[in-house]
């Protein structure tokens, strides 16, 4: 929404030709002031910190999720890699062990050909671990065939052979989900087996059923023998992995296996096995289920600690905090370097998806009134639109709920910082049917995750995905991936397959390699001492008090600095709009920066989607000060600083 506050609310404003900051651009408030449980359409948890991020850290932060099926990795990983992606997450997941021999991994020629095209075109891996309860570890499928009716809520089955059954590890498959197992058999007489929960859908006579056996328990109450059992066989699953990576890529002799790993993925899809209780009715046992991730995220960094020389440089991202708040820095255990995170943000309309809990006016004071819009933005999970503010984790600043500490520098001497392993804007999820509108809005998605995101704490940052489809998440285009079926050799008209998204990460990547320095670590504190406008455009318009004033484009006009080396900056600016769809004709606002020095500087401003340059204005206001006057849209331009 971009319209005039003063012309909408003549009646309540007076008119006004110029506007500036309600408050100063960073302040811990923003984000310590709103505890957990509260929300804000306002206040801005993102502008509780400004940092300067060394620009090595965002060259080395983009990755992608390397979903491939009968596409050549090799060229995929090669368009990847020339498009300034640095990271590939790589699903090994714990079905792929070997029944009889837990050293070794089935399936192991596809991963073989991925790992080596990583190594080939500089990708890290990043190895996701995980145990879909579809398949979630070592694990036999065979069939049966029921021999009498059985309805809804029967806890007992017939079957033409109950032989070969192992109690409370044999059971139904897929009665209401993919998941081996579901039912598990309790007891057998006969060939009628009892079952751990009622059936939720009736099977006839005659039906053939899928049935599985698991070689390990589910996970169950820690301290258990069978907790105990599954663990011991998780952290086995766990070396055998990276033993088998560092193998292929061939860094056994080097200082770091030049491989990351990630202890879970989503708690909120395919996780049942982390409990035992998933699989009875009534529950087996009673016990705090979130004591589970807890251990398991202990119990593989034992694996890293008793085998010092296997993971040698392997940074671990526990994975459970991808769809959960819960996990904290503080409460890591030092080899866990970050935590997981899964920002996707649908398509909210307000008030009617208003979120539940306290409502925060302007003035930071419970409200019931709520304003009408719709977002849907990348940044939608660094606001407070929602309690579960991502700058609770990836803040310099300690902060806390529940009595726990939280934020990356909560573990003292040790931060726990934030990777995003999978997100992704999905344009047909949004209404979007037109390929090429879909694409271009991909781009902007991806310019504004990279610049916001790693600017504000996050080390790691993996789209979903490589493939996806070019009206859903798939990042390189449709047409490559048919290519990369049919074919081994690269393309010689390799441009016309680069998908918008790719070129946006490619020319950002390369504006921030420019001189760069890889060892500058200490940067120089940059400070937004001001911002006007005068325009007034905002984002929408409140009923103009002073505890529901306009959400101005100038409080959420996002100003990210980087740094390449002593003297060489640059700085991401954009309007943080709510609606990534609706496209921000240009809007003009003087921003006074300090902690540059002007003096002979050279300033240049690049629009890396449409690749063109920017013209910006800068004017000195003494040694270390500067008014810059920035033609704004809604994704990241970049403003280059050339110091003298």
């Amino acid at each position: 929404m971009r319209r005039s506050a003063a012309l909408l609310l003549a009646t309540v404003l007076s008119p006004a030709l110029a506007g500036s900051l309600s408050g100063p651009y960073t302040d811990p408030t923003y984000l310590l002031n709103v505890p957990f449980g509260a929300h804000s359409h306002w206040i801005q948890p993102w502008r509780a910190y400004l940092e300067t991020v060394p620009a090595q850290r965002f060259v080395e932060a983009i990755g992608v999720n390397l979903n491939l099926d009968r596409e050549n990795p090799d060229l995929v990983c090669r368009m990847l890699g020339e498009n300034g992606v640095r990271v590939a997450r790589i699903e090994v997941g714990w079905a792929q062990v070997d029944w009889d021999d837990e050293t070794k991994l089935n399936g192991a020629d596809r991963l073989r050909e991925r790992l080596l095209a990583c190594r080939r075109w500089s990708l890290r891996p990043l190895i996701l671990l995980n145990a879909h309860h579809g398949a979630p570890g070592p694990v036999r499928f065979f069939e049966r065939a029921v021999t009498a009716d059985a309805a809804v809520g029967d806890r007992k089955v017939t079957l033409d052979l109950a032989g070969g059954l192992v109690l409370g590890r044999s059971g139904l498959n897929n009665l209401t989900d993919y998941w081996a197992a579901e039912a598990l058999v309790t007891a057998v007489e006969g060939n009628t087996i009892a079952l751990s929960k009622p059936l939720p859908k009736p099977i006839a006579a005659g039906t053939r059923v899928p049935m599985a056996t698991l070689k390990y328990r589910p996970f169950s109450e820690p301290g258990s023998p069978d907790f105990a059992e599954t663990v011991a066989a998780w952290q086995r699953y766990t070396l055998t992995v990276a033993r088998f990576v560092t193998e292929i890529l061939g860094t056994r002799q080097a200082p770091d296996r030049g491989f990351d790993m990630e202890i879970w993925n989503e708690m909120s899809f395919g996780s049942n096995f982390t409990s035992i209780n998933n699989y009875y009715r009534p529950e087996l046992l009673k016990y705090r289920w979130d004591t589970i991730y807890g251990n398991l995220v202990k119990a593989t960094c034992e694996v890293a600690d008793q085998h010092p020389d296997e993971f040698a440089g392997v940074r671990f991202d526990d994975g459970f905090g991808n769809t959960l708040p819960w996990p904290a820095s503080s409460l890591e255990p030092p080899r866990v370097a970050a935590i997981g995170k899964h920002p996707y943000a649908g398509r909210k309309s307000y008030p009617k998806d208003e979120y539940k809990g306290t409502r925060l006016n302007a003035l930071g004071k419970p409200d019931e009134y709520a304003p009408t819009y719709t977002a849907c933005f990348p940044e939608y999970f660094a606001t407070a639109l929602q309690t579960e503010t991502m700058a609770r984790e990836t803040a310099p600043i300690v902060n806390e709920f529940y009595g726990t500490q939280r934020g990356r520098t909560a573990r003292p001497g040790n931060p726990c910082t934030v990777w995003i392993t999978e997100v992704g804007y999905g344009p047909n999820e949004d209404g979007v049917t037109d390929v090429d509108t879909a694409l271009q809005l991909k781009a902007k998605a991806v310019a504004r995750y990279l610049a916001f995101y790693v600017n504000k704490g996050v080390d790691k940052l993996t789209f979903y995905a490589a493939a996806g489809g070019d009206l859903w998440l798939g990042l390189v285009r449709d047409s490559f991936l048919d290519y990369a079926r049919r074919e081994n050799a690269w393309p010689a008209d390799s441009d016309r397959y680069v998908s918008p998204a790719l070129a946006v990460m490619r020319r950002m990547s390369a504006v921030m390699r420019v001189d760069l320095d890889p060892r500058l670590t200490a940067t120089r504190v940059l400070r937004v001492e001001g911002i006007r406008d005068e325009h007034d455009h905002f984002q929408f318009p409140g009923d103009g008090t002073p505890e529901h004033p306009p959400l101005y484009d100038r409080e959420v006009l996002a100003i990210l600095p980087y740094q390449a080396n002593a003297r060489r900056f640059v700085i991401a600016w954009y309007v943080m709009s709510r609606d990534i769809k609706a496209s921000l004709p240009a809007e003009r606002f003087t921003v006074t920066l300090s902690g540059l020095r002007p003096r002979g500087a050279v300033f240049r401003g690049y629009d890396p989607l449409a690749d063109q340059p920017v013209e910006v204005a800068a004017k000195a206001l003494g040694e270390d000060r500067v008014e810059l006057g920035l033609p704004t849209v809604d994704y990241p331009c970049l403003l280059t600083v050339q110091e003298g």
